[in-house]
Parts: C-alpha cells; structure tokens; sequence
C-alpha cells in the first residue's frame, strides 16, 4: 500500500491487526471508512491469527518481531513489557513519517504517558481495564509502584484530546478525577452477528458430547483468576443438591484452567463441569455458546470491574441466552433483572445460587429473558453506530471535515 497526502494516523494495539479485530468487532469496518479520509499506519506484535483481509487492504501495517499467545500468560506478561519498552522508538518512529495522531485501543501501564512524552498530545486512547487495580491486590510489585504508575497515567489522561470508554459509568469516573467530560466518549463493544447468533442447541449439545436434558450455565473468555470461576465453582458444589441437572461449561483457557481443573476435582464436581479448553474458530465458540441455557457474566467484583462490558456479557446476548450476571456499574447499564437476565452481587455471592434458581427452574422464563437479551443485542452493540462513534471523534482529531458524521454520539 503506498503512502498518500492524506492526513495519517497510526493504530496501536499490543496484539496486533488479527487479534484486535477479533476483540473488537468493528476494527474492520472502521479501517475501512476511515481510510477514505487518512492513512492509516498499524503497529502491534504478531499472533497466529491471520490478518484480515479488509485491514490488509486498508492499512499500512507494522508488525514488531515477536509473537504473543493470549492464552499463556507468563508470555503475555514479558511480551507487554517488550511493547511498552517499544514505546518511545514508535513513538518516534510514528513522528518521523509525519503521523497527525495516534490512536491507542487500550490501556495498559505507561504507555500512555510514554507515547505523550515522545510522541506529544495528540492521542485517543481507550480506558476499560484499569491493570493496576487487577494485578496489585496478587503482586507486592505491582503495590509498590502501583501509585506512581497510576499517577502517570492520570496525568497523561487529563492531558489527551480524546477517550473512549466501554462503558457511560466509566466517564463519570474519570470526570471525578479532573479529566474534562466532553473529551470522553462512552463507545459499547460491537458485536459481529454473523459471527455471534442463536444455533440450534440440540446439534450444539451433541457437537459437544453434553446431555440434551442438562440445563446448561455458560461461560467463556480467558481463564484468568479475576474472573471468579473459582467462586462458582464452590457455590456450585454447596448447593449441588439444588441443581441435580446443572452443567457449568467453560469455553476457553488461560492462566486459570490448571487450578480450575484442580478444584473441580477436589470439590467432586467431574460429573458437572465441563472445560472445552481453546477452541480454534470463532465458529466453534458460538457453537459452544448455543450449547448453553444461561450465560455467566463474572468477576470478581474489583473497582475496575466497573468500566467496561465482558465479551462473554456481549457474545452471550447475541446467542439469545439470559445472562446471569455480577452485578457491576457497566454490566448494570445493559443486564436489568427481570428483563434480559439477573444479576448477583459478586462480592458475596449470597444472591447467586437463589438467582441461578429462577433460571434454572422455569424454561420458559428463560427464554423470555434470552429473547429480550437477543433484542437488546442489536440496540446496544450495532456495528455500524459503534463505527460511527468511534470514527466521528477520530477525525475530528485529524482535523476532517465530515458533513455527514457533525456529531460523535455520546
């Protein structure tokens, strides 16, 4: 692809095209209307995924010379640290072929403020997972320069033009903390519904080797120990006499998966949990997901949780399921109780196995809630308003005049 006079702008993402157009689905949709008006520049480190062909066609991309495997996380750690050391030479780099701006898809630690100091302040970044919060109550580390890093980072935020969050509760936050409320723009996950649909459940069920007449709760994403499984696991087995049909599916794998697998174990619950471990296609995931009567939406309950929607909430509504879910800021801003799902208080879990219960019980409840949640599916993660809202503010970054988008909705 060669250069143009349009203005250029350079996406950033640690993992790279492949892997950021899968964990969020309107990348494509948004390289490909906004290379209509800039050039765009991708950098990022390789996975095993391939390119799509939309961003191969569109993009001028930049890959670093590791690969990362998501589902290992001792080799995502050191390969975080390599992205974010990175940071000033591509930052300079991004200076050198006269990029206007840079658009970070993420948070992590430092990067921010790296980027600001070398490249300067025209910036949109993205702010869902507060990393600090997540890693400091398991690491001494993380405690000791968590301030300062946090600092940084709130910093740099009051300072950049342009934010994006995963969720409205999010703005608010950030509003608190002195950084101006018109530069923040509230942008849900997108959700890809050739990707993510309802599927006959029968055919899902054998595909799986799970017993037709089970009732199903569902979970997916990586394994990772800040999404309580652990929790479900043991409130599972104190009330297993309550759920005698009861199957817990989990879809994926990660850090987790070992002592997950250990604890089923210990706690006698073979006969009920089931680990797919990570399915190859995104295709054998929805699959897998239409294999379940409820979606689990959990964390456990940090501060951070609060800022953003979870894949497993956004795939789990578009296969038509009911979501049971912790009951948490953003995920409260699309799971109501009684209309699409239930939630749970995911400090305690007092509430969950009574909750459970109601779906459990009563087939046809479920189904009502799964068929409001599949409605509300398509008003909240539309693809093409979430590219609106996402390219709108981007170009006014850039400078872009553009009659058609005058307003970034909010």
């Amino acid at each position: 692809m060669k250069t143009s006079s349009k203005p250029r702008i350079a996406f950033w993402f640690r993992y790279g095209p492949a892997d950021h157009a899968e964990l969020f689905h309107a990348i494509p949709a948004i390289v490909e209307q906004l290379a209509d008006k800039a050039e765009i520049h991708y950098f990022g480190l390789k996975t095993k995924a391939p390119i799509p062909e939309t961003l191969q066609r569109h993009v001028i991309i930049h890959t670093l010379p590791l690969r990362v495997d998501r589902a290992n996380n001792r080799d995502k750690v050191w390969k975080t640290l390599f992205w974010i050391i990175s940071i000033p030479w591509l930052a300079i780099y991004c200076r050198l072929l006269k990029i206007r701006a840079i658009y970070i898809d993420e948070n992590v630690p430092l990067v921010a403020p790296l980027a600001h100091l070398f490249f300067g302040s025209r910036i949109a970044l993205t702010i869902a997972d507060f990393f600090i919060e997540i890693y400091e109550a398991r690491s001494r580390a993380v405690r000791l320069v968590g301030p300062c890093l946090k600092a940084m980072d709130y910093y740099t935020w009051r300072r950049l033009p342009l934010i994006f969050t995963r969720a409205k509760n999010t703005r608010a936050f950030l509003a608190e903390h002195g950084i101006a409320s018109q530069r923040i723009f509230p942008v849900y996950d997108p959700c890809d519904f050739t990707v993510y649909h309802p599927a006959d459940r029968s055919s899902a069920r054998r595909a799986l080797h799970l017993p037709q007449e089970a009732v199903i709760l569902v979970h997916h994403g990586i394994l990772h120990p800040n999404k309580g499984n652990d929790r479900i696991l043991r409130s599972i087995a104190e009330h297993r006499d309550r759920f005698p049909d009861l199957i817990y599916l989990l879809i994926g794998d990660g850090p987790d998966m070992p002592r997950l697998r250990a604890l089923t174990s210990t706690l006698n619950l073979e006969d009920c949990v089931r680990f797919t471990g990570w399915l190859p296609t995104l295709a054998e995931v929805n699959q897998a997901l239409n294999a379940g009567d409820i979606g689990l939406v959990m964390r456990i309950g940090q501060p951070s949780d609060d800022f953003h929607m979870t894949g497993a909430l956004v795939h789990s509504m578009a296969c038509g399921l009911p979501v049971l879910a912790a009951h948490l800021a953003g995920v409260a801003e699309v799971i109501a109780n009684d209309r699409n799902g239930l939630l749970f208080n995911p400090h305690t879990l007092a509430d969950f196995p009574s909750q459970l219960a109601r779906l459990y019980s009563d087939a046809t409840y479920r189904n009502k809630l799964g068929d409001q949640a599949l409605k509300d599916a398509y008003t909240n993660f539309d693809m093409d308003t979430v590219t609106l809202q996402t390219i709108t503010p981007l170009q006014a970054l850039l400078n872009i005049q553009n009659p058609e988008n005058d307003t970034a909705a909010s």
